[in-house]
């Protein structure tokens, strides 16, 4: 509902009254139009308009037709603009008109359909949906019905009476492209990280690249050894938006990780009688988050067969005060491929 002022030349003042705005008031004249063709039989443009007042009458309004009941209306009265809709519902002493099309695009039938006041000079309601069989039409004229009856401006709320045969299909969409492949590289300590060891890394990680992104994942196979230093990571992610659609195309993007660390580091000790020196090592172990921050380069990215060069951040959540405090932290070059 929605107020509107009315004055009578009779009265000297103005009273503010609640007038029903929506379509589906009890008593209003709805004129439904034969709908336009293009493709498709007057026939079945019949029974579709049938479908449709039948619905509007089922949800109490009153339907006003250009013919008998069951008679094929002649498509000269057909309309699907605003102009002549307006007119053929002020000839037939209508408040709403409705008008549209059908259209047939292979074996599917585009329905159009709009509804009019004749107060207003646009249409409050206007939905295009499509039919995937002629038999499919009741549930499009059913859920149009159920859109107009409740003021809606188009039929985008569905019922489990009105869903239908297109919209049960999967959505189109771009397919990503998927592969495994054999990444291998350096891990070059920083701040001291690592004790100072530099460690070589091999991976064998899983691949997910879609148009603008993609997502790299590694199970139990990523490891990077070196001197007095070994790392193993049960799960490590990592995710990127890839800049470009050539066949050379860079990335940038960041992971985590959950990383397992044992790392080792020699010492010398004195003795205070000042004999003689040796040597001991110091070893800790800890598995914790890790995190990486990067990106690369794709190349022969149209190709099933891909070369990766990758520079990235890694970043070990672990102090390892037992070894010097350095924690593991460095810079990971690696390249490799994926298919």
């Amino acid at each position: 509902m929605r107020p509107t002022l009315k004055c009578l030349a009779w009265i000297p003042a103005c009273t503010l009254t609640l007038l029903w705005s929506g379509p589906a008031a009890a008593g209003t004249g709805t004129l439904v139009l034969p709908l336009r063709t293009l493709g498709v039989t007057d026939t079945t443009a019949a029974v579709a308009g049938e479908l449709l007042a039948g619905e509007l009458e089922t949800r109490g309004m009153t339907v006003v037709r250009l013919g008998p009941p069951g008679e094929i209306p002649s498509t000269s009265s057909a309309c699907d603009e605003p102009n002549c809709a307006m007119t053929l519902a002020r000839a037939h002493q209508a408040d709403l008109v409705v008008f549209g099309s059908l259209s047939r695009l292979g074996d599917k039938i585009i329905v159009r359909i709009r509804a009019l006041q004749i107060v207003e000079t646009t249409p409050f309601f206007n939905e295009q949906l499509s039919a995937e069989t002629e038999e499919d039409l009741d549930t499009v004229m059913r859920r149009i019905a159920e859109g107009i009856a409740q003021g809606r401006p188009d039929a985008a709320r569905a019922t489990i009476d009105t869903i239908t045969q297109e919209e049960t299909k999967a959505a189109r969409r771009r397919e990503g492209r998927s592969g495994i492949g054999l990444r291998a590289g350096s891990i070059f300590p920083t701040g001291h990280g690592y004790a100072d060891h530099r460690l070589t890394n091999l991976r064998l990680a899983y691949k997910y690249e879609g148009r603008r992104f993609l997502i790299e994942s590694t199970a139990l196979l990523w490891i990077a050894w070196g001197e007095d230093a070994l790392e193993w990571a049960p799960l490590d992610i990592f995710v990127a938006r890839v800049f470009g659609l050539g066949d050379m195309s860079a990335y940038l993007g960041g992971g985590l990780g959950m990383h397992s660390i044992r790392i080792e580091r020699s010492s010398v000790a004195y003795p205070q009688d000042g004999c003689c020196s040796y040597e001991y090592n110091t070893e800790q172990a800890a598995t914790t988050l890790s995190a990486d921050l990067g990106g690369g380069v794709i190349l022969l990215r149209t190709y099933s067969y891909q070369i990766l060069v990758d520079v990235r951040f890694h970043y070990v959540f672990e102090d390892f005060d037992e070894v010097g405090g350095n924690g593991a932290q460095g810079f990971m070059v690696s390249f490799g491929t994926s298919h």
